[in-house]
Formats: C-alpha cells, structure tokens, sequence
C-alpha cells in the first residue's frame, strides 16, 4: 500500500513542545524527505485541553500550519469498531487513541507513537507504526 504521509499521536506533538530531540530530528527527516505530516483533530482537541489559559493559541500557533484530519462519520464508526474489538480482545483503548487509529486508517497513513499501548496497529490493522 501507498501511505500518504504521517499521522502525529498527541504524545509527539507533547515530545515536540518540549523540544525532545528525537522528535525533532524526525520531523526534520520527514521535511527533508518531503513527507506530508498530518494531525488529527482529536490530536489538537488533547492539546488545547492541557494548555494552560494564560498561553492561548499563540503559543501552539504551528499547529495552525499543519494538515488537519477531521474526526468525520466514518472515522467515528471505524472508531467504534476499533474499541468494540479491542475490548473483545481484553484491550482496553481510550476513545482518543481509537480515532487517531481510525484516522490513520482511513486516510493510509503512518502512525507515529511514543504509546507503547498502539504496538498492536500493524499486526491487527495493517497500519504501519514508528515508534521514537
């Protein structure tokens, strides 16, 4: 399959906040190599949910820049799915970390995780999945 680019988990956004040099150096890898970077808008739902008041949108304004997944219908139900056969299989997954998967899914892209909880998307969803 022909993966369009990759889907950033909320944990890497985090990583990048905080200048974590592994992130950077991949990000800069994926420029460099001319690879579309993607958020999902649960993604920037987590990170405006954990920033303080007093920093505002100035502050994260790179995320304004960015390739946004929306969270629409079909993302949704595949998300549901994903939870319903998850807890199936004794897994218990968050909602957020459900649609990123989805999101991924759906739009052929690479997940990249810091989760260790997201080691099961290539070998149930066929999503393939960097981990730094």
């Amino acid at each position: 399959m022909n993966y369009k680019g990759y889907l950033l988990d909320t944990n890497i956004i985090i990583g990048l906040f905080c200048n974590d040099q592994a992130v950077i150096d991949f990000l800069r890898r994926a420029a460099r190599d001319r690879m579309y970077i993607y958020i999902s808008a649960m993604t920037e739902c987590e990170i405006f949910s954990g920033q303080k008041i007093e920093q505002g949108s100035n502050e994260i304004g790179f995320l304004n820049d960015q390739r946004y997944i929306e969270i629409d219908s079909k993302v949704a139900r595949a998300a549901g799915d994903i939870r319903r056969e998850q807890k199936q299989n004794g897994r218990k997954l968050k909602a957020p970390d459900a649609i990123i998967i989805a999101s991924a899914r759906e739009h052929q892209l690479v997940l990249v995780s810091r989760d260790n909880d997201m080691n099961f998307v290539h070998s149930e969803y066929g999503i393939p999945l960097i981990k730094l």
